[in-house]
């Protein structure tokens, strides 16, 4: 007769056959397992490169703020310098102005050389995008105007600008300084 195997007699693994091994939840076959470690190795090779991706991306995104910010430097260094180009002739008309002057010794070529480049440095300005803001007669503005002083005695009316300071100025519709005024207040401000 045949051997019997006891029950409760555990069994050694490596007595259990290659073709499966059991466990408390299910049956896992060899070839199962090899799928499941290439499926693990091709998931680790997915990892792999998505990290090399983003170290790429990564490496890329700083060369590029690097880039960014060397060309925002160099822009913001040599951004007037098309402006400084077109006032260079400007000054060489005040340097020939005041040159012509030491030589004649005569004052009335020399103010006639001032205004005609006072009006070619405005238009250079001008060209470049700057305005003048207008202010005598004009209501008053905080936006565009200071007021200095309140004009008292006036006749215009009240908040009207009715002298200049100094002139203000826009570029490209933004003020870059207001104009310093007087301003007209003809009621008496009382002092409690």
């Amino acid at each position: 007769m045949g051997k019997e195997i006891n029950k409760t007699e555990e069994k050694n693994p490596q007595d259990i056959p290659a073709k499966e091994i059991k466990t408390e939840k299910e049956t896992v076959y060899p070839d199962e397992i090899d799928k499941l470690k290439n499926q693990l190795q091709e998931k680790e090779n997915e990892a792999k490169e998505a990290l090399d991706r983003l170290l790429r991306v990564s490496a890329d995104f700083d060369n590029y703020q690097k880039r960014a910010k060397k060309e925002r430097n160099d822009f913001e260094k040599f951004a007037s310098e098309g402006l400084i180009k077109e006032l260079l002739p400007v000054m060489d008309n005040l340097e020939r102005a005041m040159n012509s002057a030491n030589e004649t010794g005569e004052v009335a070529p020399l103010v006639k050389g001032i205004e005609m480049t006072i009006k070619q440095f405005k238009n250079t300005l001008k060209n470049a995008g700057l305005k003048e803001i207008a202010s005598v007669g004009e209501t008053f503005d905080p936006s565009k105007h200071e007021a200095i002083k309140l004009i008292t005695e006036h006749e215009e009316k009240d908040n009207t600008v009715v002298e200049e300071y100094e002139k203000g100025y826009s570029l490209h519709e933004r003020v870059i300084r207001p104009s310093k005024v007087g301003v007209a207040k003809n009621r008496e401000i009382k002092h409690e």
